[in-house]
């Protein structure tokens, strides 16, 4: 993987890393890595996996810099969808030929990049793509919720708006928020805590779950009485995941 992280930095290094958010998703794509290398490990993948895996983490977002460059900003409504773009990049600009990876793969690669970020992974995928879009869903989400949670990297804003009906019905339905339904910034602040409810990994629930990321993210929160019942009830799931993990 060295010759892979050395072409992701000279990529990275094209853009300015005086900018707070340039080197957040340059950080960000090297944590996910590590989460993604974790989970295989859990599932006792091979090492052919396992580098797949990393590579697809380290490149899951290399669209972000150009997103941010172009547009200051990472909201995919406002500018691009960057898994969309990051397959562009990768394989209509021929970013991946700089990468030490097997030409049999690159079909998992893109298919994986560009459900990372998707509301659902799409139909079709055979096992490969399946188990390597869940990987990277999994590794980016632990790594959203660890940075909402320090407050130094990513803050969360909410307010005094309500709830919308669609969203809490859709998130005591155990399901994670759809962009779709958000009208409020307190839906989308919502949103958050909807990410536990879409980890495919046993190691993803007890990462989150021992490392206290929600319990952060709401102590963190201005308006926490509008929000009490949403944590008590994704910390409620996370126990129950927990515990019939351990069973």
């Amino acid at each position: 993987m060295d010759k892979n992280y050395d072409e992701f930095d000279k990529y990275a290094m094209k853009y300015d890393m005086n900018e707070e958010m340039i080197v957040y998703k340059y950080n960000h794509s090297y944590r996910v890595v590590h989460q993604a290398e974790e989970i295989c490990r859990s599932i006792d993948l091979d090492n052919v996996e396992r580098d797949l895996a990393s590579l697809i983490a380290l490149l899951h977002d290399i669209a972000r810099f150009r997103q941010w460059t172009e547009y200051k900003t990472f909201k995919d409504k406002d500018s691009f969808d960057h898994g969309e773009e990051g397959a562009k990049i990768l394989f209509e600009e021929g970013e991946i030929n700089n990468y030490d990876c097997d030409k049999a793969d690159y079909e998992i690669i893109r298919k994986a990049i560009v459900n990372h970020n998707k509301y659902i992974i799409e139909d079709g995928l055979n096992d490969r793509e399946l188990l390597h879009s869940k990987i990277i869903r999994d590794a980016d989400k632990i790594d959203i919720l660890y940075a909402f949670s320090t407050w130094r990297l990513l803050e969360i804003t909410n307010d005094d708006s309500e709830i919308s009906d669609d969203v809490r019905k859709q998130f005591y339905e155990h399901k994670p928020i759809d962009r779709k339904l958000i009208k409020t910034v307190n839906d989308r602040a919502l949103g958050k805590f909807s990410l536990v409810f879409d980890l495919n990994y046993d190691y993803s629930i007890e990462r989150i779950y021992e490392e206290g990321y929600i319990d952060k993210i709401y102590e963190g929160m201005k308006n926490k009485s509008i929000f009490k019942e949403f944590y008590d009830e994704t910390i409620k799931y996370l126990k129950k995941r927990c515990k019939d993990v351990r069973k």
